[in-house]
């Protein structure tokens, strides 16, 4: 092998090598850029989430609201049972009582 054809080839293999880096190079950025797309995605779904979550608080509180509602009927309900009492029993004649 003589001098030239070593250079030639030593040069082709730096070449290669160059290639080698540079195309490397190209996909790892690719890489970096798409997982900050990823990022920044996943950033602007947390924050939509979060506006559900908040949006929709007042759906869960329905349970609450029922809840409240069912002991309201229920104290109505005792309220007129009562009231219907006293009303018989002030329209009852002055001797049965």
């Amino acid at each position: 092998m003589t001098e030239s054809d070593f250079l030639s080839r030593w040069y082709l293999g730096i070449g290669i090598a160059a290639a080698v880096v540079v195309v490397v190079a190209i996909l790892v950025i690719a890489i970096i850029l798409t997982a900050r797309s990823i990022l920044n995605t996943a950033n602007q779904a947390l924050g939509i989430a979060n506006d559900i979550v908040v949006k929709t608080q007042p759906i869960w509180a329905l349970e609450t609201t029922n809840a409240v509602a069912v002991e309201l009927l229920e104290g109505a309900r005792a309220i007129e049972e009562h009231a219907g009492q006293v009303a018989t029993a002030l329209e009852a004649p002055v001797a049965a009582r």
